[in-house]
């Protein structure tokens, strides 16, 4: 019980820091170390869930489509609010925690293990400006574009495999599309996941830069409490988003009050 209150105690006041030192940002140390974590997280990952991607939405439509008998508007709604709203922004955290999650984690816990920390601020280098600002900024933007890619890819590939499911084709479905989506899609998935890429970022951070203890043996120990908690995070605000724009949660079992 303690060790969780220190950690959300640590988690918060992360946070904190981390927000009041956004200007540092035009450092330009911090931000080629900021360039380089948007490179690393975004660009990187981009090339590998195109297959992935496209390949969720098309399961997705076929399952959805067989099970529920599905026309063109039921179509179109399970791709805005099935694949663009929620597995899109899941499927894009999923990979920035398993790559970009568990990488950090390991760097820092390293970092801390090494001495190379202790060295850092000898020299009077602040951790947080120089080690964490720059990789939970870049970890927040490269995650909402790489979910908009993901959301891009899965939506397309449910389109593509739509008209060969049911009677419609490829210009009506993205006619429909069109019709339907609004702006709060854009908005709801954008800001779901910058915060995604937050918490991701600044569990990692902190688990990275308080391991266990100063062995070797810590550094895997700091990246399991990492991946998981930083995986707990993203459920837990996907869950907090669910029930402020759905009225429910755990798939509703619990539901808001009429």
């Amino acid at each position: 019980m303690l060790q969780a209150l220190r950690e959300i105690e640590g988690g918060i006041q992360l946070s904190l820091n981390v927000a009041a030192r956004a200007p540092r940002l035009r450092v330009a140390p911090i931000f080629e170390s900021f360039l380089r974590q948007v490179y690393f997280t975004g660009v990187t990952a981009a090339t590998g869930v195109v297959l992935r991607a496209c390949g969720l939405g098309v399961i997705i439509i076929a399952v959805m489509m067989d099970m529920l008998d599905a026309d063109v508007d039921l179509a179109v709604k399970i791709l805005l609010l099935l694949v663009f709203r929620e597995i899109g922004p899941l499927a894009a955290a999923v990979v920035v925690i398993l790559r970009t999650g568990t990488a950090v984690s390991a760097e820092m816990a390293m970092m801390r293990v090494s001495g190379q920390t202790r060295a850092l601020r000898y020299m009077g280098i602040d951790l947080y400006d120089y080690l964490v600002l720059p990789r939970v900024a870049g970890i927040m933007l490269a995650t909402a574009a790489l979910t908009l890619y993901v959301q891009f890819l899965a939506v397309l590939g449910g389109l593509v495999l739509s008209p060969f499911v049911i009677e419609a084709s490829f210009t009506e479905l993205t006619d429909r599309l069109f019709d339907l989506f609004a702006p709060v899609d854009f908005y709801y998935s954008v800001l779901k996941s910058l915060l995604f890429g937050f918490a991701i970022a600044a569990c990692c951070c902190w688990h990275g830069l308080n391991p266990p203890d100063l062995t070797q043996n810590a550094v895997p120990k700091a990246v399991t409490r990492a991946v998981t908690q930083s995986a707990m995070l993203v459920l837990l605000i996907n869950a907090v988003f669910a029930y402020l724009v759905f009225g429910i949660l755990f798939f509703g079992l619990v539901k808001a009050p009429a």
